[in-house]
Parts: structure tokens; C-alpha cells; sequence
């Protein structure tokens, strides 16, 4: 007789795909503002986009920790927690930024924050939409 493995109720490679197209753009962010605005532009930007990510990545782990867990009340539990946990840790990340690096543009830094924040809204739905 053969036994069947369960399977997850939730999957994290939409997740992983995400995070890997955020940090592709925060390359990609990064290196455009230092060629077109200089040094203090492309850390600003580096500095909003990685914040971004940072956020992302951390929901990531605390909603996904549980993704093959068959109680769908961990699930649930692990997204709210992550997502908590990210919207405090990015209040932090920007308070730090503000505090520790004087220089910082605000264009560039809230720019690229919003580019990244726009990914992790667009990637869910193409990655829907490709998939059988």
C-alpha cells in the first residue's frame, strides 16, 4: 500500500520568485542612480530599495515558516505576524536611515522604496497568470 504525502496548503516559490525580482530592481535602481545623480543617490536609493526588500524578505520567512503545516490556523497566523513584524521593521529601517546617514536624498530613497513596493504588488499577478 502506498501512502500519499501530504501536500502544502500554501506554496513558496511565488515568494522566492518575488524576492528575487525585488532584488534584481534594487540592482537595477541602484546602479541607474548612481550613473545619473552620483554616489549620495545611488546609496539613497540602495538605502530605500533594501528596506523594501528587507521588509519583504522578513514577511517571507515568518509567513512561509509554517507553509507545510496542515492547520490552516498557523498559516493564517504566520501572515499576520509577518506582516506586523514587517511594517515595524521597516518603520525602523527608514528611522535608522534618517538617523544614521545625513546625506540621505529623500527622492531617490522614498522613489526606489515605492518601485520595490510596486513589484511585490505586480509580481503575484504575473506569476498567476503564467502558470497552468
Amino acid at each position: 500500500m502506498k501512502v500519499s504525502k501530504p501536500q502544502p496548503l500554501v506554496d513558496v516559490v511565488p515568494a522566492v520568485r518575488q524576492l528575487q525580482w525585488q532584488l534584481y530592481l534594487l540592482a537595477l535602481i541602484s546602479l541607474t542612480a548612481f550613473v545619473a545623480a552620483g554616489p549620495g543617490a545611488g546609496l539613497s536609493a540602495l538605502a530605500g530599495a533594501g528596506i523594501a526588500v528587507i521588509g519583504q524578505a522578513y514577511f517571507a520567512y515568518r509567513a512561509f515558516s509554517h507553509a507545510g503545516a496542515a492547520s490552516a490556523k498557523h498559516i493564517v497566523q504566520g501572515f499576520y505576524r509577518g506582516e506586523a513584524g514587517k511594517f515595524v521593521l521597516t518603520a525602523l529601517l527608514f528611522a535608522a536611515v534618517f538617523m544614521g546617514f545625513k546625506a540621505v536624498l529623500p527622492g531617490w530613497l522614498f522613489a526606489s522604496f515605492i518601485l520595490e513596493q510596486l513589484v511585490a504588488w505586480i509580481v503575484p499577478f504575473t506569476i498567476r497568470s503564467t502558470q497552468p
